[in-house]
Protein backbone atom coordinates (compact mmCIF):
# COMPACT_ATOMS: atom_id res chain seq x y z
CA UNK A 1 0.00 0.00 0.00
CA UNK A 2 1.57 3.28 -1.10
CA UNK A 3 0.42 5.21 1.97
CA UNK A 4 2.47 2.91 4.23
CA UNK A 5 5.49 2.62 1.97
CA UNK A 6 7.27 5.77 3.11
CA UNK A 7 6.38 5.47 6.78
CA UNK A 8 7.04 1.80 7.52
CA UNK A 9 10.53 0.32 7.32
CA UNK A 10 9.04 -3.14 6.77
CA UNK A 11 6.98 -2.29 3.68
CA UNK A 12 8.87 -1.98 0.40
CA UNK A 13 8.17 0.98 -1.86
CA UNK A 14 5.84 0.22 -4.77
CA UNK A 15 7.54 -0.14 -8.10
CA UNK A 16 6.95 2.83 -10.39
CA UNK A 17 4.52 1.96 -13.14
CA UNK A 18 4.64 3.32 -16.69
CA UNK A 19 0.95 4.24 -16.97
CA UNK A 20 0.96 6.74 -14.05
CA UNK A 21 4.21 8.18 -15.37
CA UNK A 22 2.62 8.64 -18.78
CA UNK A 23 -0.36 10.26 -17.05
CA UNK A 24 2.04 12.63 -15.25
CA UNK A 25 3.68 13.64 -18.53
CA UNK A 26 0.22 14.27 -19.98
CA UNK A 27 -0.70 16.48 -17.02
CA UNK A 28 2.54 18.48 -17.47
CA UNK A 29 1.90 19.00 -21.20
CA UNK A 30 -1.75 19.94 -20.66
CA UNK A 31 -0.86 22.33 -17.83
CA UNK A 32 1.87 24.02 -19.87
CA UNK A 33 -0.56 24.44 -22.77
CA UNK A 34 -3.18 25.99 -20.48
CA UNK A 35 -0.54 28.28 -18.98
CA UNK A 36 0.44 29.49 -22.45
CA UNK A 37 -3.19 30.20 -23.33
CA UNK A 38 -3.75 32.05 -20.04
CA UNK A 39 -0.66 34.23 -20.50
CA UNK A 40 -1.91 35.17 -23.95
CA UNK A 41 -5.39 35.95 -22.58
CA UNK A 42 -3.88 38.07 -19.78
CA UNK A 43 -1.79 39.93 -22.34
CA UNK A 44 -4.88 40.67 -24.40
CA UNK A 45 -6.85 41.72 -21.32
CA UNK A 46 -4.06 44.17 -20.47
CA UNK A 47 -4.64 45.81 -23.86
CA UNK A 48 -1.50 44.58 -25.59
CA UNK A 49 -3.40 43.53 -28.69
CA UNK A 50 -4.51 44.98 -32.01
CA UNK A 51 -8.15 45.76 -32.60
CA UNK A 52 -8.71 47.72 -29.39
CA UNK A 53 -11.48 50.21 -29.08
CA UNK A 54 -14.54 51.29 -27.17
CA UNK A 55 -17.96 49.71 -27.27
CA UNK A 56 -20.79 52.06 -26.29
CA UNK A 57 -23.60 49.97 -24.78
CA UNK A 58 -27.06 50.67 -26.15
CA UNK A 59 -29.06 47.79 -24.68
CA UNK A 60 -28.63 44.46 -22.86
CA UNK A 61 -30.73 41.32 -22.98
CA UNK A 62 -30.70 37.77 -21.70
CA UNK A 63 -30.64 34.86 -24.11
CA UNK A 64 -31.04 31.16 -23.52
CA UNK A 65 -28.50 28.70 -24.87
CA UNK A 66 -28.62 24.94 -24.98
CA UNK A 67 -31.15 22.27 -25.67
CA UNK A 68 -34.80 21.81 -24.90
CA UNK A 69 -36.22 22.27 -21.43
CA UNK A 70 -35.20 24.48 -18.56
CA UNK A 71 -32.49 22.15 -17.22
CA UNK A 72 -30.66 21.91 -20.55
CA UNK A 73 -30.58 25.65 -21.21
CA UNK A 74 -28.68 28.41 -19.49
CA UNK A 75 -29.09 32.13 -19.64
CA UNK A 76 -26.37 34.46 -20.82
CA UNK A 77 -26.41 38.21 -20.95
CA UNK A 78 -25.40 40.07 -24.09
CA UNK A 79 -25.03 43.80 -24.44
CA UNK A 80 -25.28 45.40 -27.86
CA UNK A 81 -23.85 48.69 -29.00
CA UNK A 82 -21.52 50.40 -31.41
CA UNK A 83 -17.81 49.65 -31.51
CA UNK A 84 -15.29 52.32 -32.45
CA UNK A 85 -11.66 51.33 -32.94
CA UNK A 86 -8.95 53.45 -31.34
CA UNK A 87 -7.78 54.42 -34.82
CA UNK A 88 -11.26 55.83 -35.48
CA UNK A 89 -11.51 54.18 -38.88
CA UNK A 90 -13.54 51.14 -37.85
CA UNK A 91 -17.07 51.63 -36.57
CA UNK A 92 -19.45 48.70 -36.19
CA UNK A 93 -23.05 48.86 -35.04
CA UNK A 94 -24.82 45.89 -33.41
CA UNK A 95 -21.60 44.72 -31.75
CA UNK A 96 -22.22 42.25 -28.92
CA UNK A 97 -20.36 41.82 -25.65
CA UNK A 98 -21.04 39.23 -22.92
CA UNK A 99 -21.86 40.58 -19.50
CA UNK A 100 -24.22 43.17 -18.05
CA UNK A 101 -23.38 46.84 -18.49
CA UNK A 102 -25.33 50.04 -18.01
CA UNK A 103 -26.90 51.70 -21.03
CA UNK A 104 -24.56 54.37 -22.35
CA UNK A 105 -21.52 52.84 -20.65
CA UNK A 106 -18.30 52.92 -22.68
CA UNK A 107 -16.43 49.63 -22.29
CA UNK A 108 -12.81 49.17 -23.37
CA UNK A 109 -12.70 46.04 -25.55
CA UNK A 110 -10.62 44.29 -28.15
CA UNK A 111 -12.01 42.59 -31.20
CA UNK A 112 -11.07 38.99 -31.89
CA UNK A 113 -12.75 37.04 -34.65
CA UNK A 114 -16.42 37.98 -34.53
CA UNK A 115 -16.48 38.65 -30.79
CA UNK A 116 -15.54 41.43 -28.40
CA UNK A 117 -13.78 40.92 -25.10
CA UNK A 118 -13.27 43.43 -22.27
CA UNK A 119 -9.92 45.02 -21.51
CA UNK A 120 -9.09 45.72 -17.87
CA UNK A 121 -7.02 44.86 -14.85
CA UNK A 122 -9.65 42.49 -13.44
CA UNK A 123 -9.46 40.31 -16.54
CA UNK A 124 -5.67 40.54 -16.58
CA UNK A 125 -5.39 39.29 -12.98
CA UNK A 126 -7.89 36.48 -13.57
CA UNK A 127 -5.82 35.24 -16.52
CA UNK A 128 -2.67 35.30 -14.42
CA UNK A 129 -4.44 33.48 -11.55
CA UNK A 130 -5.26 30.64 -13.94
CA UNK A 131 -1.65 30.71 -15.15
CA UNK A 132 -0.40 30.08 -11.61
CA UNK A 133 -3.05 27.40 -11.06
CA UNK A 134 -1.63 25.71 -14.16
CA UNK A 135 1.79 25.86 -12.53
CA UNK A 136 0.38 23.74 -9.69
CA UNK A 137 -0.76 21.27 -12.34
CA UNK A 138 2.79 21.14 -13.69
CA UNK A 139 4.07 20.37 -10.18
CA UNK A 140 1.52 17.56 -9.73
CA UNK A 141 2.44 16.13 -13.13
CA UNK A 142 6.16 16.20 -12.40
CA UNK A 143 5.58 14.57 -9.03
CA UNK A 144 3.45 11.81 -10.59
CA UNK A 145 6.04 11.24 -13.31
CA UNK A 146 8.93 10.95 -10.85
CA UNK A 147 7.14 8.88 -8.19
CA UNK A 148 5.42 6.56 -10.67
CA UNK A 149 1.97 6.34 -9.11
CA UNK A 150 -1.00 8.66 -8.72
CA UNK A 151 -1.93 9.89 -5.27
CA UNK A 152 -5.56 9.78 -4.18
CA UNK A 153 -5.47 10.04 -0.37
CA UNK A 154 -3.62 12.08 2.22
CA UNK A 155 -1.54 9.05 3.19
CA UNK A 156 -0.54 8.44 -0.41
CA UNK A 157 0.41 12.11 -0.74
CA UNK A 158 2.72 11.84 2.28
CA UNK A 159 4.26 8.68 0.86
CA UNK A 160 4.76 10.33 -2.52
CA UNK A 161 6.48 13.31 -0.88
CA UNK A 162 8.75 10.95 1.05
CA UNK A 163 9.72 9.19 -2.19
CA UNK A 164 10.14 12.51 -3.98
CA UNK A 165 12.46 13.87 -1.26
CA UNK A 166 14.95 11.12 -2.12
CA UNK A 167 15.33 12.48 -5.65
CA UNK A 168 17.10 15.53 -6.98
CA UNK A 169 13.80 16.88 -8.38
CA UNK A 170 12.27 17.53 -4.92
CA UNK A 171 13.45 21.15 -4.49
CA UNK A 172 12.11 22.10 -7.93
CA UNK A 173 8.69 20.56 -7.27
CA UNK A 174 8.57 22.30 -3.88
CA UNK A 175 9.29 25.66 -5.49
CA UNK A 176 6.72 25.01 -8.22
CA UNK A 177 4.06 24.42 -5.55
CA UNK A 178 5.15 27.46 -3.53
CA UNK A 179 5.23 29.72 -6.57
CA UNK A 180 1.84 28.42 -7.75
CA UNK A 181 0.23 28.98 -4.35
CA UNK A 182 1.71 32.43 -3.77
CA UNK A 183 1.08 33.58 -7.34
CA UNK A 184 -2.54 32.43 -7.32
CA UNK A 185 -3.18 34.06 -3.94
CA UNK A 186 -1.67 37.40 -5.02
CA UNK A 187 -3.56 37.40 -8.33
CA UNK A 188 -6.88 36.59 -6.65
CA UNK A 189 -6.28 39.37 -4.11
CA UNK A 190 -5.47 41.87 -6.88
CA UNK A 191 -8.47 40.62 -8.86
CA UNK A 192 -10.75 41.37 -5.91
CA UNK A 193 -9.46 44.94 -5.46
CA UNK A 194 -9.22 45.82 -9.18
CA UNK A 195 -11.87 48.13 -10.62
Amino acid sequence: MPELAATSPFCPLPAPRPLPRLFGVGVVVLSLTCMGVMVRQAEKAAGLVAGKGTLTVERCEQRRDGGHGSSASRARTLCFGSFRADSGRVVRDRSALRGWYATGEKVRVYREGHGYHPVGLRYFWSGLAFFFAGLAGVAVGVMTTVVGYRVRTVGETRAAWAVLRRTSVAPYVTWLFRTAGAGTAVCVLLLLVSP
